[in-house]
């Protein structure tokens, strides 16, 4: 079961999130290397269905085939290695955070929440009032770190398992 969420993005400090030199916007080219994240940090996860790297690569190509919002989506890079990313989308008149994903060797590293906040930086910065989002049920970590950015459940989506 699926939760959405919203943030109020006029609740986000007005100083913009300053832009750390890990921390990139993400480009068509990143696919290979942000499928291979999204796979890493799904295994063993309540959102995990057991899902190939062939399937994830299927679900970045959706969303760049989709409505990606790739000036808002950004992605943290150690070496030439992408450990984390929040992917933005259009939702009707809504920016969807689609995803975020963080490598599960820096996981608790703060990485997730820094490109969440710059992406949200940026859709505050481009006007948008708020941000939509939806959480597996009972994925604990998910919870906490868009608690932590102001994100507030409005519906349960029961048809979403």
């Amino acid at each position: 079961m699926k939760v959405r969420y919203e943030i109020d993005l006029a609740m986000l400090s007005s100083e913009p999130a300053d832009l750390d030199p890990m921390i990139r916007k993400l480009r068509p080219a990143d696919r290979d290397a942000l499928a291979q994240l999204m796979l890493d940090a799904y295994v063993g996860t309540i959102d995990y269905e057991g899902e190939t790297l062939a399937e994830a690569i299927e679900e970045v190509d959706d969303w760049l085939r989709g409505s990606p919002m790739l000036v808002d989506s950004y992605g943290a890079v150690i070496g030439e290695r992408m450990v984390s990313a929040v992917l933005i989308q259009a939702l009707e008149d809504l920016p969807l955070v689609a995803y975020v994903v963080t490598d599960p060797d820096h996981k608790r590293a703060g990485l997730g929440r820094a490109v969440l906040e710059v992406a949200l930086g940026s859709l505050r910065a481009a006007g948008y009032k708020r941000v939509v989002l939806y959480i597996t049920k009972g994925n604990i970590a998910s919870e906490r770190l868009f608690a932590a950015v102001g994100a507030r459940a409005t519906d349960v989506d029961e048809g979403s398992q």
